[in-house]
């Protein structure tokens, strides 16, 4: 059974408003999520209250927090920055079914495969690039990206001051 069709069969349909919690930083929850529709930001927030954007997410990505559907909690929060539609999996049925069928452990390889694909890429950015070639890449990716993220949050996830993102947008 490949990932979609677990999903029409123990799947369910979510909708959350903006500005909502999916879930946070210490949460236990054992689920992956297809966006389906809406934009989120998964953050780490730091003890001194300083946040980390991780990743932002649209329409088709996927996302779970390894390490809370491996019986931990979430690393990380995951919040809507407009209304989100969302396809709630429990990790459970999908583990379940792997176990049993070869075409839903490679849709789940494959899964997994693209999370540490995306982790790989953003890790290489942040430790091999400049702030302005993250800012270029990020444009690449997703060119109306400001049109439902602040500047606030672009510069939090290039790891570089809202000031700093300023100066870059303004040499062009």
């Amino acid at each position: 059974m490949n990932l979609m069709e677990l999903s029409k069969k123990f799947g369910s349909y979510h909708h959350y408003q903006k500005k909502s919690f999916v879930f946070k930083q210490g949460d236990s929850d054992r689920y992956i999520y297809i966006i389906t529709q809406g934009v989120l930001k998964g953050h780490y927030q730091a003890k001194d209250g300083k946040e980390y954007i991780k990743s932002f997410l649209v329409a088709g990505n996927s996302i779970a927090s390894l390490q809370a559907i491996h019986g931990g909690h979430c690393s990380f929060s995951l919040i809507c920055l407009q209304d989100v539609e969302l396809l709630k999996i429990p990790y459970t049925k999908v583990r379940e079914y792997a176990e049993k069928d070869l075409t839903t452990a490679n849709a789940i390889i494959e899964l997994l495969m693209a999370f540490a694909m995306k982790k790989e890429q953003r890790e290489y950015e942040l430790l091999c690039l400049d702030a302005e070639q993250r800012y270029q890449n990020l444009l690449t990716r997703s060119a109306d990206i400001s049109r439902y993220v602040t500047q606030n949050d672009i510069a939090r996830y290039l790891g570089i001051t809202p000031v700093a993102l300023s100066r870059i947008k303004n040499k062009k």
